[in-house]
């Protein structure tokens, strides 16, 4: 059985976020003055169905055996992930240009250029 479930925000929810993402749940504990991890896994909550200003709409298939489905609690930190295939951030191609360029005046050191190579054909 699946259930739409309203998760409420007190703040902005990210902007990034989208419909189709998958939305998890870490329960905190306090510890020192912070708020800390009180497990070492996150929970899956369910796929975003709606955003809206100060909330967001959940599609979620778990219960809690007694048909009720099973909410977060409300010190929880909320935590989403992309669909991979939808948001591929790869660059696609056979050929890649950069060109670097310094418009001070001053002296200036590249520390380091990293790139990313993905397959995307044969």
């Amino acid at each position: 059985m699946a259930f739409s479930i309203t998760l409420q925000f007190s703040g902005n929810i990210n902007f990034s976020l989208q419909v189709g993402d998958q939305v998890y749940h870490t329960p905190t504990s306090p510890l020192g003055g912070f708020d800390q991890n009180a497990n070492i896994y996150q929970i899956h909550i369910g796929e975003v169905t709606a955003i809206y200003p100060n909330s967001i709409q959940v599609l979620s298939e778990y219960d809690d055996g007694f048909g009720n489905p099973v909410l977060p609690p409300n010190d929880a930190f909320i935590s989403f992930s992309k669909n991979r295939t939808v948001n591929n951030n790869d660059l696609l191609g056979y050929y890649a240009s950069t060109q670097f360029v310094n418009d001070s005046k001053a002296d200036a050191k590249l520390f380091m250029v990293g790139s990313e190579v993905s397959e995307n054909s044969k």
